[in-house]
């Protein structure tokens, strides 16, 4: 009887293993938009707060806490067109000087490898025609993320103006004695989502402010271009600041030379010095205080269930799920497995079965 118990309970997790995972992948395109959405509005329920603090409706509340992240995103839509608008001016000469490096290369490749500047074209154009035929797919791609934002903003929307009955569906699901526990377990999982994404964005400002001083000390074309890129994929943990740092490199390289790469990869190592031992620990803080392995499972495994977006709210998710095992005594062992604190020593007390 207790082998069958056990192998059952093993089976069940083995299910769940794989089902959980499954279901996330099949279920992207419904729960990607839905999981930003609610990460977003957690992000937002404190301006909302003060908002109706200050004697505003409900109603004006979530319009003007809505607002403010579309202004935001227009904002940095709009600094990004304008220097864009700024590098077209110049294409000329970033043609140009592109064609030099591609020269170069091919050289460089000649001389190492043996394969002649011809065939190396042959071997661009093929990659060229099936770009071409992917565009269709890319420009699909786009208006399917323009669709997913505006689906996000409806989401952002609908969750702060039903937030009420969403906390009392939730504790209508926990037993009357426990309900101290699951208001709690709310209120942290809302400051855990929240204060994490104030923390990455003021981390975020941080460093665009540093690599665009830095920029133009070091006299880099399109200074604030290059310190926008770089400080908006520090987003995506781990893997953002090497994207953002390479496509700057790339543009300041067909734009300045080496010695605009050269200032760049400089000032980005001096900015990250500081944002990994200043701004990381004391503005982001321990908001979700997972430990590395977690944190960094967490963003691989989500970046492959839902791209980019599974990749930026990994950690956010993670640490809610956290909170929501710490503040029950039957699942606290998965707070410990995920979190970075000591057990008590209470859990690790030996119980003599019953």
């Amino acid at each position: 009887y207790f082998m069958t118990d056990d192998i059952s309970k093993i089976l069940k997790w083995v299910l769940l293993l794989i089902a959980v995972p499954a279901g996330l992948y099949l279920g992207k395109a419904f729960l990607a938009p839905l999981a930003i959405g609610i990460v977003l509005a957690m992000m937002l329920i404190p301006i909302m707060d003060w908002l109706m603090c200050k004697g505003i409706s409900s109603g004006w509340a979530v319009f003007g806490s809505t607002m403010l992240l579309i202004l935001f995103l227009g904002f940095l839509g709009s600094l990004i067109t304008i220097q864009v608008k700024i590098i077209s001016k110049d294409w000329p000469q970033i043609e140009k000087t592109s064609a030099k490096l591609l020269d170069e290369t091919q050289l460089y490749i000649q001389k190492k490898t043996g394969v002649d500047p011809e065939k190396q074209l042959l071997e661009a154009k093929k990659m060229l025609a099936n770009l071409g035929q992917a565009s269709p797919a890319a420009i699909g791609s786009v208006g399917g993320a323009l669709a997913n934002l505006v689906l996000i903003i409806v989401y952002v929307v609908l969750i702060l103006s039903q937030r009420e009955r969403f906390k009392e569906f939730v504790l209508m699901q926990v037993p009357i004695d426990e309900r101290h526990h699951a208001r709690k377990a709310l209120k942290e999982i809302r400051k855990t989502s929240g204060g994490y994404f104030w923390g990455m964005f003021k981390a975020m400002l941080i460093l665009a402010i540093l690599y665009g001083a830095g920029f133009l000390i070091g006299g880099v074309k399109y200074a604030l271009l290059l310190a926008l890129i770089a400080a908006v994929f520090s987003f995506i943990p781990y893997l953002g600041n090497a994207l953002g740092g390479g496509l700057a490199a790339i543009l300041a390289l067909v734009s300045g030379g080496f010695s605009s790469v050269l200032v760049v990869i400089v000032v980005m190592f001096a900015a990250q010095m500081i944002d990994n031992y200043i701004t990381q620990p004391y503005v982001v803080g321990k908001e979700v205080e997972l430990n590395p392995f977690m944190t960094i499972t967490s963003v691989i495994g989500f970046g492959v269930l839902w791209g980019v977006p599974g990749a930026i709210i990994a950690i956010p998710i993670t640490g809610m799920l956290r909170v929501a095992f710490q503040y029950f005594h039957k699942y606290k062992s998965f707070a410990f497995l995920l979190g970075n604190q000591q057990p008590d020593e209470k859990d690790l007390e030996y119980k003599e079965p019953q």
